[in-house]
């Protein structure tokens, strides 16, 4: 089997999926041969395009994550179209309106859309998939974490709590999944420059330049890979682990 082939005929979802990481995802996924449903809120038309592009299949799909129905239309949708699910990738997050804040002054109403989003957004998606997977008796899942998780990140209180949150449940769902031949695993990304990334401050993006060992911006192309094995056969006795892809800036 070659690298291209290393999702053949599977059908792969990439929540998020419109821009940045989770395009990135889609493209990777579909360049080895599956099936990307493109799930966003926002138009995921240029994903679609680029992926048809290249000779790959993709099908768009407008999803909330935080809303229960609008997910459950999404692995739908997923089904009727490719007629099963193989992996999901748990990318959406709310993060582009977060700004640096003290924890004292975070904004409640911000404070509970993160969690909706990042956290029962996880939660609700893997709920949506598990029936097909169980019924195959095999997928993967991987969700989407943040270095901050692991290292604490200052003036990000809430985001860090939903990322550690994710990282727990990774754990938690590995052990009710893996009965059923479905495996949960977690990339926990460095900072990556994307649109909604880019403006942040200078000397924020350059603490975490200075602290890596590959001294680099990390790019979105940079986790392709990482999620490419966990979604695949290569990964098969592989589950509840996460993965830190930042470039050496976090070791243990």
């Amino acid at each position: 089997m070659s690298s291209h082939d290393l999702l053949a005929e599977r059908t792969i979802i990439v929540t998020g999926a419109a821009t940045g990481i989770g395009q990135a995802f889609a493209l990777g996924c579909a360049a080895r041969g599956a099936n990307v449903v493109v799930a966003d809120m926002n138009d995921a038309g240029e994903t679609v395009a680029a992926v048809e592009s290249a000779g790959g299949r993709a099908l768009a799909v407008r999803v909330d994550v935080a809303d229960d129905e609008s997910v459950r239309v999404m692995a739908r949708a997923a089904l009727e179209r490719f007629g099963r699910i193989d992996g999901l990738v748990n990318n959406a997050a709310y993060f582009r309106e977060v700004r640096l804040t003290p924890f004292e002054e975070l904004d409640p109403a911000q404070w509970d859309r993160i969690f909706a989003v990042n956290v029962k957004g996880v939660w609700q998606c893997c709920k949506a998939v598990m029936p097909a997977m169980r019924e195959r008796k095999s997928g993967a899942i991987v969700n989407i974490a943040s270095v901050v998780a692991v290292a604490g990140q200052p003036g990000y209180l809430h985001y860090v709590a939903t990322k550690g949150a994710v990282l727990s449940m990774t754990k938690g769902l590995a052990k009710e999944c893996g009965a059923h031949g479905v495996r949960v695993n977690c990339i926990a990304p460095g900072f990556v420059i994307t649109d909604a990334t880019k403006n942040r401050p200078v000397e924020w993006q350059q603490s975490f330049l200075k602290a890596r060992a590959i001294s680099r911006e990390q790019k979105p192309d940079d986790l392709v890979g990482t999620a490419l094995y966990l979604l695949s056969d290569l990964a098969s006795f592989v589950s509840g682990q996460t993965i830190v892809v930042d470039g050496g800036h976090i070791m243990y």
